[in-house]
C-alpha cells in the first residue's frame, strides 16, 4: 500500500506527518510526501532511508496563478505516484488533495487541523471559507483530529456521518524524548510556557494582558512564548504591547527552535498555558501533558478534547482576569500542580500516546483501501 501525504511540512503538520510515518509498524507500506517548495524541514528518515518528497507550488497565501500551478502539480504527482490512499491536510493542501483525489478516483482523507472558517473574525470571510469547505469536500472522508472537530465537520461542513471519522492527534512520549533540565536552570525564576506563533488563532494580545495582570498581582512568573517565527501576523502588535506595558522581563519571545529544544523548555516550566481562540487538537498541549504538566486552557474546540476542567487543569472562558487569577492560584498551590500534572500524564498515556494509537490510524487507511 502506498500513502501520499499532501500539505505544508511546517510546524504541527510536520510533526503529525513525521510521527505517523516514523511510528508505522508495517514496513510494507510505502510513503510519499507532497509539500511546498519553500517548506524548510529536515528529511523524514524511516528505516535508514529518506522518505521521498515531491515539491510543488503550495503556499499559505492565496495567489490564483501559484495556486493553479500548485494544483496541477499535485494532480501530476498523484497520476505519477499512483497512491492507494491520499491524506491531505489543512486548508490549501486540503483543497488541492480533495479535488485531485476526486478527479483521479483515489480514496482521500482530509484532516483540517481546525477548519479554515475559524481563522478570521470577519463574518463575511467565515461564510466564504465555510462555502469553500463544503464545496470541496467531494467524496472525501473527514479524518478529524478530535471529537469536537468531527462534530463541527458534520454540523457545519455537512460531512455525512459515515464519512466522518476521528483519529486523535497523538505524539511520542515527550517524557522520554526531552532531556532533564540543566542544573543551572534550578535557580531560574519560575516560568510557564506556550507554543504558538503570534497570530489571530493563538490570541497573543489577550495573553499579554493576562501576564500584565499576573504581574500586577505580585506573581513573579515569566512566560516563555515559543514558536515566534513563520506567519506571525500579530508579532509587531505583540512587541508593541510588551513595550508599552513594560513586560519585556515578563514575556520572553523565543524564535523558531528545534523540537528537542522546545520540549526541554516545556519540561522546565511550572505548567502550560494556551489562550487560543480555536484548535484542531493541539500537539503542544498533548506534549505538555506527556511531561506531566498542569494545563490552563481556553475552553475552545480542541483544547476541551484533552483538558478536563479541575482534573488536569482549568478550562476557562476568554476572560483576562479569570486567567490571571487561575495562574496565580496554581503558582501558589504545589499540591494542586502535582495533582493536575499526574492526571495529565494519565490521560496522555490512555488516549494520546502514539505507541498505543498508531495502529488505529493505519487500520483506517487499510479499511478504506479495501472498501
Amino acid at each position: 500500500m502506498k500513502i501520499m501525504y499532501i500539505g505544508q511540512m511546517i510546524g504541527g503538520l510536520d510533526i503529525y506527518v513525521r510521527n505517523s510515518i516514523l511510528n508505522c509498524k508495517d514496513n510494507s507500506i510505502d510513503f510519499v510526501i507532497v509539500c511546498g517548495k519553500k517548506d524548510e524541514h529536515p528529511p523524514v528518515i524511516r528505516n535508514g532511508k529518506v522518505v521521498r518528497e515531491r515539491k510543488v507550488a503550495l503556499y499559505r497565501n492565496l495567489n490564483p496563478i501559484h495556486d493553479f500551478i500548485g494544483f496541477i502539480q499535485v494532480l501530476q504527482c498523484i497520476l505519477t505516484e499512483k497512491p492507494d490512499i491520499i491524506h491531505c491536510h489543512s486548508a490549501k493542501g486540503g483543497i488541492f488533495g480533495r479535488l485531485a483525489g476526486w478527479m483521479t478516483g483515489v480514496k482521500t482523507f482530509y484532516t483540517a487541523h481546525a477548519f479554515s472558517f475559524l481563522c478570521t473574525p470577519s463574518r463575511l470571510k467565515r461564510n466564504v471559507y465555510l462555502m469553500i469547505e463544503r464545496f470541496t469536500k467531494m467524496n472525501t472522508y473527514l479524518l478529524a483530529c478530535s471529537e469536537s472537530e468531527k462534530e463541527m465537520g458534520v454540523k457545519d461542513v455537512k460531512y455525512r456521518q459515515d464519512h466522518a471519522l476521528v483519529w486523535h492527534n497523538s505524539v511520542p512520549d515527550a517524557n522520554v524524548l526531552a532531556q532533564p533540565a540543566e542544573e543551572k536552570n534550578a535557580a531560574e525564576t519560575p516560568y510557564i510556557c506556550y507554543v504558538g506563533r503570534p497570530c489571530y488563532q493563538k490570541n497573543p494580545l489577550f495573553l499579554a494582558e493576562v501576564m500584565k495582570q499576573v504581574k500586577e498581582l505580585g506573581c513573579p512568573l515569566k512566560l516563555k512564548l515559543l514558536g515566534v517565527g513563520y506567519y506571525s501576523s500579530e508579532l509587531t502588535q505583540l512587541q508593541e504591547k510588551i513595550k508599552e506595558e513594560n513586560l519585556k522581563d515578563t514575556i520572553l519571545l523565543k524564535p523558531w527552535i528545534s523540537h528537542e529544544e522546545c520540549l526541554n523548555i516545556m519540561r522546565g516550566s511550572m505548567f502550560y498555558i494556551t489562550t487560543s481562540r480555536y484548535e484542531g487538537l493541539p500537539l503542544s498541549v498533548i506534549e505538555a501533558m506527556s511531561l506531566g504538566k498542569p494545563i490552563i486552557a481556553s475552553d475552545k474546540v480542541g483544547n476541551k478534547d484533552c483538558v478536563c476542567d479541575n482534573i488536569n487543569g482549568y478550562l476557562l472562558p476568554l476572560d483576562t482576569k479569570l486567567f490571571a487569577e487561575k495562574i496565580v492560584s496554581l503558582w501558589k498551590n504545589e499540591n494542586k500542580r502535582k495533582e493536575f500534572g499526574s492526571e495529565s500524564r494519565r490521560i496522555f498515556l490512555a488516549d494520546f500516546c502514539i505507541d498505543s494509537q498508531i495502529d488505529k490510524l493505519f487500520s483506517i487507511y487499510r479499511n478504506a483501501a479495501l472498501s
